[in-house]
């Protein structure tokens, strides 16, 4: 039986038009892809953007060499692609941006340049409102701060709706001298989500710049160099107001240099567990330092436990180090990472005269043994104050003291007196004195205006045949810690007031 031909016309004519709507949509798909894609990225902001678009169909979309300026800035993506198996539905489906580069600015994170002009983008909308069911980003950041050499990093992002109330996403950064990765989810029902920062590993050397500008520092620190692996992990929940964040922070290899201060350590290790990032608090951490030196004094195998009460605070429960021949202590203090001062009390245990002596300026005698002692210090602008203390000669130890100071013991002697001649020889160093007794009394309280120590010291010559015993009470007048020269070119200094 065959088709009447009036209707095979009408089916001609029909499957014609046919080919011509569909051919006028996909031209039409064609240029209103190009116009949303366009009126978004300059609603937003957005200047000289340029994409060429490749395919475009009910399921699928594809944008190539797609590039816009922002904020001064060039981003680009070779390509962006749109999957959308479920059509009919008002949304993007899985949206996969492939070789991105985009400019991250450091000075911006921080607040630390000006805001840029208002535009008439909309403010950005919770996940719920994105119209996508699955993003996927892979490309590089490119990390920019003035003055400093951009870093580039890898970055592969993904973000999945499970449901209708909840998002999972994954993270991973590496580049030279950086990794981390990250995972998080998102509900809601209730606006809230929770992270996990895993694997992260930094050289601080290389990101040195980076870090001190992100991260606000004491002025103490500006002129330091920094060197070291920096490893750790972070969790925390977040909701529209608040953020919690905690997590672990090791050091290893650690250097740190003040050329100008005269001021360095070798072999840092630091363990840390922050119980509030936002807030600055940790439960009590250890701090290894190898080698800390300070001008002329060589510092070593230094230790310390410290906590983190707050931004203006830090609590050391102990402190340890080998110096001077000996073992220096602090009983538990707290210091102000503001503020350019310092109060601690130094315990002296076992420390070598002979070191001690050496780091003072033009001293008229040489010694050996060794003493103890206990004394506060204070830091401040001005530098070293030593409070009232003491340091004596430790029981049962044999000690030996030579002068090299004319009138030092004969002054106010009689050349006539029997023991003259032996006082001379002592003064001028042909004879060595055998120290039974030793002490140094610092700033004693009940010393008259000006006398900042009182020497006493009770012994008698080496050789066995001169008999004279000398007790020996010198005065010090004036300030003690000129005394002492710890080869610091300026002043020792342990913050910035406010």
């Amino acid at each position: 039986m065959s088709t009447h031909p009036t209707r095979r016309r009408w089916l001609l004519g029909g499957g014609l038009f046919a080919g011509l709507v569909l051919a006028a949509v996909v031209l039409f798909r064609l240029s209103l892809t190009g116009l949303a894609l366009g009126g978004f990225l300059k609603s937003a902001g957005a200047s000289e953007v340029t994409y060429q678009i490749v395919n475009v169909s009910p399921w699928r979309v594809v944008i190539e060499n797609v590039g816009f300026l922002f904020k001064a800035r060039n981003y680009s993506a070779k390509r962006v692609s749109m999957d959308r198996p479920h059509w009919w539905s008002a949304t993007l489906g899985h949206v996969k941006v492939e070789q991105a580069e985009v400019p991250v600015a450091i000075e911006e994170l921080t607040g630390n340049t000006p805001p840029a002009p208002a535009t008439a983008s909309a403010p950005a909308a919770p996940p719920h409102a994105w119209p996508v069911e699955e993003l996927s980003f892979d490309g590089r950041l490119l990390v920019q701060a003035n003055g400093l050499p951009e870093q580039s990093l890898n970055l592969d992002f993904h973000l999945k709706q499970v449901d209708a109330a909840r998002w999972n996403g994954q993270v991973k950064l590496d580049g030279p001298g950086f990794v981390a990765s990250a995972t998080g989810h998102y509900d809601l029902t209730h606006s809230a989500g929770d992270f996990a920062v895993s694997d992260v590993a930094l050289d601080l050397k290389r990101w040195q710049g980076f870090v001190t500008r992100l991260i606000s520092l004491p002025d103490l620190t500006k002129g330091w160099e920094f060197e070291g692996q920096v490893s750790g992990r972070v969790t925390g929940r977040f909701t529209a107001d608040t953020l919690v964040a905690q997590g672990e922070v090791r050091v290893r290899e650690g250097r740190v240099n003040d050329p100008g201060r005269k001021i360095s350590a070798q072999g840092l290790e630091l363990d840390l567990t922050v119980t509030d990032f936002a807030k600055l608090q940790a439960r009590p951490g250890a701090l290894r330092i190898t080698e800390l030196t300070t001008g002329a004094l060589p510092l070593r195998n230094l230790r310390a436990e410290f906590a983190l009460v707050g931004p203006e605070r830090v609590e050391f429960s102990t402190l340890t180090l080998s110096a001077l021949g000996g073992t220096l202590a602090a009983e538990p203090f707290a210091v102000n990472p503001g503020r350019d001062e310092l109060d601690a009390v130094l315990l002296v245990d076992n420390v070598s005269v002979a070191e001690v002596l050496a780091l003072t300026k033009d001293l008229p005698a040489t010694a050996t043994g060794k003493v103890d002692g206990r004394f506060p210090i204070h830091l401040d602008a001005d530098g070293l104050q030593l409070g009232t203390g003491w340091l004596a000669l430790k029981p049962g130890v044999n000690a030996e003291i030579a002068f090299n100071a004319k009138g030092l013991l004969t002054a106010g002697a009689s050349p006539n007196s029997a023991r003259y001649s032996v006082l001379q020889k002592v003064e001028s160093g042909l004879l060595k004195l055998g120290i039974s007794e030793m002490r140094l009394d610092i700033r004693p309280p009940d010393a008259p205006a000006g006398r900042s120590a009182t020497l006493h010291i009770k012994g008698a010559p080496l050789d066995p045949e001169v008999k004279a015993p000398v007790i020996l009470d010198l005065n010090v007048n004036g300030p003690l810690e000129k005394l002492i020269n710890l080869g610091l070119d300026s002043r020792l200094r342990v913050g910035t007031k406010p």
